[in-house]
């Protein structure tokens, strides 16, 4: 397969929102210079870090002309980092890549393979391996194929499915998603894949890895709301909100459905937030299954899983 890849690189434009991380950003980029795939532009969107970040760019500047970088003069929030980020984009495709994760070093030559074989795919993307620090993986996350024919049961299957959400950090086609953008709120970044499945298929690769830092993207939704500076309150009751603003999203603001009557809107609605809610709900119960002894019987009988002790 290797000869096959190598002879597939269209311009992919890595897009690397940053704040504060000097250290692991530079793990980050230093991944990217050495990977398998060359035709790269790697941005960097500074959200004015008053670390050393600065001149850490500066000197991947130098050191690789591919590597290309802005820096804010206020903190502008991540979300609107994450899109300035990607507005700066100029390759055929494009992925968000946080600022303490890192690539396989073939990462994104399985994933262009994978978008330029199959025209109907809009993402393709490695599995999400969970780490502290630069110890080995302690988790991997969900497998998730949202490849269904229906654009809506591909969004429902990705929201049902859905973990950490290494579908986000995935390549796609830059031209399918232009009027796509990230609403900023709990659960935006499950809003914005959902919305992108409404235009072309996923697919994921799970013997490639995106390494993401525990800590990090991944830390709690109560300091993620914070850090989006949403009502404080959106994190002590992050289901039923993330539920909400999905929902809101794809039915009432998806430019896939504006033309849609207020009927079917509020239909896409229910339907959306009713999934979320019974998702919620379902992982707390095998939360609990899985992790209280006396509920472990139960737990067996009606989700038939093998409890590791």
């Amino acid at each position: 397969m290797n000869s096959e890849i190598a002879s597939v690189e269209p311009l992919v434009s890595i897009c690397i929102p940053t704040h504060n991380r000097s250290r692991t950003l530079n793990r980050a980029v230093d991944a990217l210079i050495r990977c398998s795939y060359e035709n790269l532009e790697i941005i960097i969107s500074d959200n004015a870090s008053s670390d050393d970040t600065q001149s850490v760019c500066a000197g991947l500047t130098k050191l690789d002309s591919r590597v290309k970088y802005f820096r804010h003069a206020e903190n502008l929030g991540p979300t609107t980092n994450f899109e300035f980020a990607r507005a700066q984009a100029t390759g055929k495709y494009f992925l968000w890549l946080s600022d303490d994760d890192y690539l396989d070093p073939d990462y994104i030559r399985i994933c262009v393979y994978e978008l330029e074989r199959d025209p109907s795919l809009v993402i393709a993307s490695g599995l999400g391996a969970f780490h502290s620090g630069d110890s080995k993986p302690t988790h991997f996350d969900n497998v998730v194929q949202p490849n269904s024919l229906s654009p809506l049961l591909r969004a429902v299957k990705f929201l049902w499915s859905v973990g950490d959400s290494s579908t986000f950090f995935g390549v796609y086609r830059l031209d399918h998603v232009n009027d796509c953008w990230i609403p900023n709120c709990l659960g935006g970044d499950w809003a914005w894949v959902a919305d992108v499945l409404l235009r072309g298929r996923a697919k994921m690769i799970p013997t490639t890895f995106n390494y993401r830092q525990l800590g990090g993207m991944s830390y709690s939704r109560r300091r993620i709301a914070s850090t989006l500076s949403v009502p404080s309150w959106h994190g002590y009751i992050p289901s039923f909100v993330i539920s909400v603003n999905v929902a809101s999203y794809l039915a009432f603001k998806s430019n896939k459905y504006k033309d849609k009557t207020i009927s079917k809107k509020i239909l896409i609605y229910s339907l959306i937030f009713g999934l979320l809610l019974l998702k919620s709900i379902m992982d707390k119960i095998r939360l609990f299954g899985s992790k209280v002894p006396f509920a472990k019987k139960i737990y067996r009988r009606f989700f038939k899983k093998q409890i590791v002790m």
